[in-house]
């Protein structure tokens, strides 16, 4: 500043200036004349619509002389002194040269102030583009999770259809084993009815052969003693009143009579179907028709005790007509059997005695009592599963072995005890048609064998036909949903291209809208500052913290993306 004033005032010693007359300006249109404000008394001219500020007048300006003769007269009265006139046209210098300094300061302040502007500017774009980029990221992260769980479902969900297969397949296995299971079973049952059958039918012809020989030896005695008796006189003593006897046979009548209704009554007592279905077997325990306990026959054992006990017994009965050990429940595989084992007042089975250490089958419904106790013991074996038999039923073939001839002398079975047989004749035997009778019942029992095997092997052949037909069906419903599976998965696979497409085609879209921006740099010039046009002083700043320009609208192809990309997901 100092140099410019020294400058200034040699240059006014060296030429001095006129002395210039009293005149008046006219400006060109748009410009002004404006007093300064830091330095009142002095003015500088500005043209506000381009904001342009200078200390000489512009090009155009006019002066004019304003009342000429006045001053002429004015300036011949008075004739200012050369020393103030040079310090006045100095002090005029020296205010110029501040002025204009002073227009380049704030100018230089105005273009600082418009730099930090756009380099806020700037970061604020970078800080927004910072933003979107990693809400982008977000939400592609969010998008590949959803995936991610979306497959891990899809593969739960496989991983439960491939559990329900396999275990319907389990199912298939089990019912299969139980169905070869119960064949087997009754192959076993028929087995064992027919030893039995033919045992019983052999102690029956024993026993009666017994009773016949028992009677034909009783019937000689009486003769012998009756030819004994009509040698002897009659002792009177023996004599007995007819009416005493008479009477004490009439209430020994009426005693058995009422014994065998209460047997009857006892026997014959309804008893109802259990509630839940039986899963272990056991006896239940009823009494005038209600129940009273249940004896569960578990447990790793293979046989169980009946008895008074105290000591070694499973079902305690506590009666005095019960033996210690009554009778024992045993296990054979899937039969169960019950044998008397020799007790005092025996046991009975569906009206029946049953002779002691002769095991009989336990069949379900059965009813038992023992000691003649009024307890009756209902046996109940597990429940299975009703399926459609493969082979003839047993209880058939069971039957028509118990109308065979050989079977002839057994008894039916009753509910009710049956009347004392009457003594028949011996017949007389003949040995060889009694051996042809039993070899022809024996080719009869191998014919029948032999039918009931067919009839087994055909009704095999039946189930694994109809079992092959069932894997057939099963290999083309699974071949069906493969091909579904397959579809499904194609779908997917486009569904994900489609997904990528739209991703990259926004993605270019991004970058072309972001390769202008970077084309023009952060750095180039502002084109107003380039054109060397200044601002004038007391223009306001601009304000740094300013909102930056607000974004570009959507165009109508990227709103379309967009709703598409939300449709999709």
């Amino acid at each position: 500043m100092s140099s410019v004033i020294d400058f200034v005032s040699e240059s006014l010693k060296r030429n001095p200036l006129p002395r210039s007359a009293p005149f008046r300006e006219e400006l060109p249109s748009g410009w002004k004349r404006v007093e300064s404000r830091t330095k009142p008394g002095t003015f500088y001219y500005a043209h506000p619509a381009t904001n342009r500020t200078q200390v000489q007048p512009p090009t155009g300006t006019k002066q004019l002389d304003a009342e000429a003769p006045a001053q002429e007269a004015k300036m011949a009265q008075v004739e200012p002194d050369k020393d103030t006139e040079r310090k006045r046209k100095f002090k005029q210098v020296e205010e110029e040269a501040e002025a204009e300094q002073e227009m380049v300061e704030e100018e230089l302040k105005r273009i600082k102030a418009a730099k930090k502007a756009k380099e806020l500017e700037a970061k604020k774009r970078a800080e927004e583009q910072a933003r979107r980029e990693k809400e982008r990221k977000e939400r592609e992260a969010q998008l590949e999770k959803e995936r991610l769980q979306r497959e891990a479902e899809e593969r739960k969900r496989q991983q439960e259809l491939e559990a329900l297969a396999e275990e319907k397949r389990r199912k298939e296995a089990e019912a299969r084993h139980k169905e070869h299971e119960a064949q087997r079973r009754k192959a076993m049952v028929f087995e064992q009815h027919s030893i039995l059958q033919r045992k019983l039918a052999e102690d029956a012809r024993k026993k009666q052969a017994e009773e016949e020989e028992e009677k034909r030896k009783r019937a000689a005695e009486e003769k012998e003693q009756q030819k004994t008796q009509k040698t002897q006189p009659k002792d009177p003593k023996d004599s007995k009143d007819p009416k005493d006897q008479k009477k004490t046979e009439e209430d020994e009548a009426a005693r058995k009579a009422r014994a065998e209704k209460l047997d009857a009554k006892i026997w014959k007592q309804r008893i109802p179907d259990p509630s839940e279905p039986i899963t272990t077997a056991c006896f239940e325990v009823y009494k005038m028709g209600k129940h009273q306990r249940t004896h569960l026959f578990s447990g790793d054992k293979s046989s169980w005790i009946i008895g008074r006990g105290p000591a070694g017994v499973d079902v305690v009965i506590s009666n005095a007509r019960i033996s210690r050990k009554h009778a024992e429940v045993t296990s054979q595989g899937p039969l169960m059997f019950l044998n008397d084992m020799g007790s005092t007042y025996g046991s009975a089975m569906n009206g029946e005695k049953i002779e002691a250490k002769s095991p009989v089958e336990l069949t379900n419904g059965a009813r038992f009592r023992f000691g003649g106790l009024p307890e009756l013991y209902v046996y109940r074996e597990p429940a299975e599963e009703e399926e459609e038999p493969s082979s003839p039923p047993v209880e058939a073939e069971v039957s028509g072995m118990a109308m065979a001839e050989d079977f002839a002398d057994l008894p039916p079975p009753q509910s009710e005890p049956l009347p004392p047989p009457t003594p028949a004749p011996a017949p007389e035997i003949d040995a060889e048609a009694a051996a042809a009778a039993c070899a022809a019942q024996q080719a009869q029992a191998a014919e029948e064998d032999e039918a009931r095997v067919r009839r087994i092997q055909q009704k095999r052949q039946e189930r694994r036909a109809a079992e092959a037909a069932e894997k057939v069906q099963m290999a083309a419903k699974k071949e069906e949903e493969r091909k579904k599976k397959e579809e499904e998965r194609k779908k997917k696979q486009e569904r994900n291209q489609k997904k990528r497409a739209l991703k990259e085609a926004k993605a270019a879209q991004k970058a072309a809208r972001a390769k202008p921006a970077k084309e023009g740099g952060a750095d180039a010039p502002d084109p107003e500052l380039a054109a060397g046009d200044a601002t004038p002083p007391d223009a306001p700043l601009p304000d740094a913290g300013s909102a930056s320009p607000p974004e570009e609208e959507p165009t109508g192809l990227e709103e379309m993306e967009a709703k598409a990309a939300v449709d999709f997901f």
